[in-house]
């Protein structure tokens, strides 16, 4: 064999680990999580909790939190996520040593009072699942500074109906923002993170965030 064809032979030997090395990382990347490459500090808050106290940034603190934004009037998005985050729960924290909670943000304050709120976190039976809110000046920025979103109508009397962000965003142990978890968009279907890939994806998201 002459020194050309080992030369060729070496190449292709190392072509063919780069692109098993690219392989595995490409398979090992979340499906449909979104992680910042620089985790996001949040700025301290005020909200209430289900009980009617404040609740501040140091209520993140040396949790994993996961964060929707909605309301309880909402018809289908809302209580099909949240039944969603309280089941997957138990199998989260399994993965990590440190808390795993959720956060049902309420961005529909004139109707979703601590009490409404306490009512309806009861029903999903999960005690990581804790219920907030504010007032809209208070409200807002801190919706924002997780990068979610919501608007309410300029008419709020009977029924009406909030747009809001349908993504859900985790925050890490140091009260950052790491990472956002996105809704599968399929025509004709209303925007649900999936289970199964939320799952899947979980344990890469705290990877990346803690390495």
């Amino acid at each position: 064999m002459n020194k050309y064809v080992i030369w060729v032979l070496l190449v292709l030997a190392l072509l063919a680990g780069v692109w098993l090395s690219q392989m595995q990382q490409d398979a090992r990347q979340p499906q449909q999580a979104v992680v910042y490459p620089k985790a996001r500090p949040l700025n301290d808050f005020s909200l209430l909790d289900e009980q009617g106290q404040p609740v501040g940034l140091d209520a993140l603190r040396g949790q994993w939190t996961l964060v929707f934004v909605g309301y309880t009037s909402c018809p289908d998005i809302c209580p099909m996520t949240m039944a969603k985050l309280a089941a997957l729960q138990p199998k989260l924290q399994q993965m990590t040593s440190t808390p795993v909670q959720i956060w049902f943000v309420s961005v529909d304050p004139k109707r979703d009072t601590p009490a409404q709120l306490a009512q309806y976190v009861k029903h999903f039976n999960q005690p990581a699942l804790k219920a907030r809110t504010a007032d809209h000046p208070a409200l807002f920025p801190f919706v924002r500074q997780l990068g979610l979103m919501y608007a309410i109508p300029q008419q709020q009397e009977g029924r009406y109906l909030v747009d809001h962000s349908a993504s859900i965003a985790l925050i890490g142990p140091k009260a950052d923002v790491v990472a956002m978890f996105k809704p599968e968009m399929k025509a004709g279907q209303l925007p649900l993170v999936d289970s199964d890939i939320l799952l899947a994806d979980f344990p890469l998201v705290l990877e990346r965030s803690e390495g």
